[in-house]
């Protein structure tokens, strides 16, 4: 071999000229025989295979019935809603109905007297409670104001209330007429015609024809009441017979009663 230093051929381990170490020989290395390169086939797209269109048309099937089956279920919960809706509305009709037939529609009772809006009220079965007051507008007799109006719905059972005309406000001259007529009637139990008699007289009330007659219209009297209790007050503080208490009750000098009045004190004395 040949020394690496010096280029001295010698064998052994060191070269005898320098002293340089021999060097081992690497061995050679067989090259491995080179393969030749096997051709490769190319590969097909994905979506040009059968099997692939085959997944997709099964995939595709699926989301079709997957779709129609949810119409179908919200078709049949909404048929299932208006069913019931149909349900509650006939449930609410019924009701409604059991309601309506206790409620009662006011009518305008304007045109009406009092004796038309009583059977009124009786037949509906509600309650009217009248009142009066006077009004320049208004005839007297007449409704001046209801405080339920016209259509409107009552229970049966309500109190409506009513206020009737007494005509226009008298003067000052009529009010004490009718307020002395009324003295007449309740302590003193006159008839009509004794209570005219006496407002006008000029040792009674010295009012006026006219103011007399207002009183006397517009005075809320039981005359069968009042001849009974005159007949009750001659039986008893002046001791007078049946027949004798009935001259007295129609004498024109006396009660000036009717005789249906007269008939009727004598019919309820006691015996």
């Amino acid at each position: 071999m040949n020394c690496n230093q010096c280029g001295t051929q010698f064998e052994g381990k060191f070269c005898p000229n320098c002293g340089a170490p021999a060097q081992a020989e690497t061995p050679a290395v067989e090259q491995a025989p080179v393969m030749p390169v096997a051709s490769v086939k190319a590969k097909k797209p994905i979506y040009k295979k059968w099997w692939f269109w085959v997944i997709i048309a099964v995939v595709a099937i699926g989301i079709i019935g997957s779709v129609n089956g949810g119409n179908e279920s919200s078709t049949n919960t909404d048929n299932g809603s208006s069913v019931v809706q149909s349900g509650d509305e006939t449930n609410n009709d019924t009701t409604d109905n059991k309601t309506d037939s206790n409620k009662i529609t006011v009518i305008d009772f304007s045109a009406m007297n009092k004796a038309d809006i009583e059977n009124w009220a009786a037949t509906n079965k509600v309650t009217v409670k009248f009142s009066e007051d006077y009004s320049d507008t208004v005839a007297s007799g007449s409704v001046i104001s209801q405080n339920k109006k016209a259509n409107e719905t009552v229970k049966q059972g309500a109190t409506i209330k009513v206020v009737i005309s007494k005509g226009k406000k008298p003067s000052i001259e009529y009010q004490n007429a009718l307020k002395q007529a009324e003295t007449y009637s309740e302590m003193m139990h006159m008839s009509k015609k004794a209570i005219f008699d006496q407002l006008t007289s000029e040792y009674g009330g010295q009012f006026e024809d006219d103011a007399a007659q207002y009183a006397i219209d517009n005075l809320d009297a039981d005359y069968k009441k009042n001849a009974l209790e005159s007949a009750k007050t001659y039986q008893s503080m002046m001791s007078m017979s049946k027949s004798a208490i009935y001259d007295q009750l129609v004498s024109e000098y006396g009660g000036q009663f009717t005789a249906e009045e007269a008939q009727y004190a004598i019919d309820h004395l006691d015996d």
